[in-house]
């Protein structure tokens, strides 16, 4: 081997180990001085003071107004209580937003992060603001920054950041409501009692809480169920019902008739449900407590079943939410609900 050659390789071993020892090197990439700083500052500490959230969108209109209410939310533009888990989470996202990484600070930018003003008619940003604490709190929020952080940027300053968690912020009034009206469970249920504005009515019931199916009594002369539990499935209807839409409900047009169905729990709970029956699928509810259902159900009830105390609370809790107000729901729920008699007998 020549003293040429030997050099050469002697130099490429050398580089080798060069580059070996520069990447065995611990290395620290350079780190935005803000990284980690809360967005809000002090937010955390005083979320129980916030008693209000305004929703401003494109062109300084009002979205969605949060309002605290005692123990409750509402939301204004509907006049009925605000979904409180979401409200919680979205107060508690913002305490603890922290900075990702410093953005841009050019104006003419921030449209690309969704974090211009919302004044602009065309904007595509939304602003939070916070009523109760002591110091005026806002945040404009933009675009989604991958799939766990956004877009952010406190209104008066130019500088957008990337911050987590991800804000996710409702632009209608419906994103907020509290949506479920009514969860019976299949089991709880003793009769159904349903009256159609356009048939006949009908009643199903199970006389003991083991039986295998409801029984439909005095059915048509000459007709029968199309199977021993054709009115079995009724029984779900009464469970995990969420509204589409919400109002005040508007007093009876004098003739009007509509749709009535009855559900009597084996504890005593009696919720009665008044449905349009003009197809537009709206639907009134009131709850009672009735001692001598109770009474007559108590044989074979489980140990940990309600004391009749708390199924009367259960049912002051229901009219407490659906005082006043009607609820808009699926049209496969509704027709559930009120189940024309037909439908049970075969043809």
């Amino acid at each position: 081997m020549t003293t040429r050659r030997l050099a050469i390789l002697v130099a490429l071993a050398l580089a080798v180990l060069g580059v070996a020892f520069w990447l065995s090197k611990p290395r620290t990439l350079p780190r935005d001085p803000d990284f980690g700083t809360p967005v809000l500052a002090g937010l955390a500490a005083h979320l129980d003071a916030v008693t209000g959230v305004r929703v401003v969108g494109a062109g300084e209109q009002t979205l969605v107004t949060l309002v605290r209410d005692g123990d409750h939310w509402l939301v204004r533009e509907s006049s009925y209580r605000a979904d409180a888990t979401r409200v919680r989470r979205l107060l508690v996202t913002l305490g603890e937003l922290h900075v990702v990484e410093a953005k841009t600070q050019d104006a003419a930018r921030h449209a690309a992060l969704g974090v211009e003003d919302p004044s602009d008619p065309k904007a595509g940003s939304l602003r939070l603001e916070l009523t109760g604490l002591s110091a005026p709190t806002a945040l404009i929020v933009g675009h989604t920054a991958g799939t766990q952080g956004s877009y952010v940027r406190v209104p008066g300053t130019l500088q957008a950041y990337e911050a987590r968690p991800q804000l996710d912020v409702g632009r209608t009034p419906r994103d907020w409501l509290a949506r479920s009206i009514l969860d019976l469970a299949a089991a709880r249920v003793a009769s159904i009692e349903v009256h159609r504005a356009d048939g006949p009515a009908w009643r199903a019931e199970r006389a003991t809480r083991d039986a295998a199916h409801f029984a439909v009594p005095n059915l048509p002369k000459g007709k029968e169920l199309t199977s021993l539990g054709a009115a079995d499935s009724s029984a779900s209807a009464f469970g995990s019902l969420e509204l589409d839409a919400v109002r005040a409900a508007p007093a009876a047009a004098a003739g009007e008739k509509r749709h009535t169905a009855t559900v009597t729990c084996y504890d005593g709970l009696v919720v009665t449900l008044t449905g349009s029956s003009g197809g537009d699928h709206w639907l009134g509810v009131h709850a009672a407590f009735d001692p001598a259902v109770a009474a007559r159900y108590a044989a074979g009830a489980a140990k940990d079943a309600p004391a009749a105390a708390a199924v009367e609370r259960e049912a002051d809790r229901i009219n407490a939410l659906v005082a006043g107000s009607e609820y808009q729901i699926p049209a496969y729920r509704f027709d559930g609900i009120f189940r024309p008699l037909s439908e049970l007998l075969r043809h």
